[in-house]
Formats: structure tokens, sequence, C-alpha cells
């Protein structure tokens, strides 16, 4: 095995145990990670609507209404019509809804924490850099 298969493997790897943790809390929390995804989005981006969530995950617009649904089901999210353009119903996220996306955003610290536990603040940093560095490496590469 040469430098670069190795070098991937272990991102593999840790990919692997990120998704792990990440299913494994989700599950805890009740939700799929579909639905997190969507939590995330539309807390980060208020006010968005559902075809907006659709392009910026690359999915169907019924899926993204499904997910949506659910969602709202839930009560973790409602719709209300747009001010700008009455055809269009914006997401947002209610205080149950903000509730769990802190939990979502909690667990993710405890897994970064744990991750850079051995490592000194400036070991972190150019990790996350060469870490931001070969992701551009590689997304230039499909351009």
């Amino acid at each position: 095995m040469n430098h670069d298969e190795m070098v991937a493997r272990q991102v593999l790897v840790l990919a692997r145990q990120i998704t792990r943790r990440r299913n494994q809390h989700l599950r805890t929390v009740g939700l799929t990670t579909e639905q997190a995804d969507a939590l995330v989005f539309f807390t980060d981006h208020p006010k968005q609507t559902v075809t907006a969530f659709k392009t910026r995950q690359g999915i169907t617009h019924q899926t993204a209404r499904l997910i949506v649904q659910r969602l709202q089901a839930r009560g973790y999210v409602q719709l209300v019509v747009s001010l700008t353009d009455a055809r269009a119903k914006q997401v947002v996220v209610t205080a149950s809804g903000r509730a769990k996306r802190a939990q979502l955003r909690q667990h993710g610290w405890q897994t970064s924490a744990q991750m850079f536990a051995h490592l000194d603040e400036q070991q972190q940093q150019l990790f996350l850099d060469l870490l931001r560095q070969v992701n551009q490496n590689l997304e230039s590469d499909e351009n």
C-alpha cells in the first residue's frame, strides 16, 4: 500500500467513526440523519424554503417536503407564508426545534473534544487548516 492509500484509508476510518457516533447520538435524540441535517440547515439559515433546503442537499423536492413534514409533525418547525411572496412558505424553527438543535451542537462539541483530547491548540488548528486545504484540493480537482 502506498502513502496516498494509507492517508485516504485513515480519513475513511475517521469519517466512519464520526458517522457512527453521530448515528448513535441521533438515535438517542429520536432523529434521522436527514431530519438532523434539515434542522441544522433551517436553524443556521432562518426563514428559508423547502426549495432552498432541497437545492442545498441535492435531493428531490418531494423528499425535502417529507423531511420538513416530519419535523413539523414533531413540533420542531412550522411553515409560515413568506411576506415577500405569498406563494412561498418559509420554514421557521420552533423553540422545541432550537432546543433539539442545541443537543446536536453539544454532541458535535463533545466529539470534537474527544478527537482533539491529546492535541494542543496549535496542533488542532494545523489539523483543521490541513483538512480545509485537502478538501479544497479535491473540490478544485472535480471542477
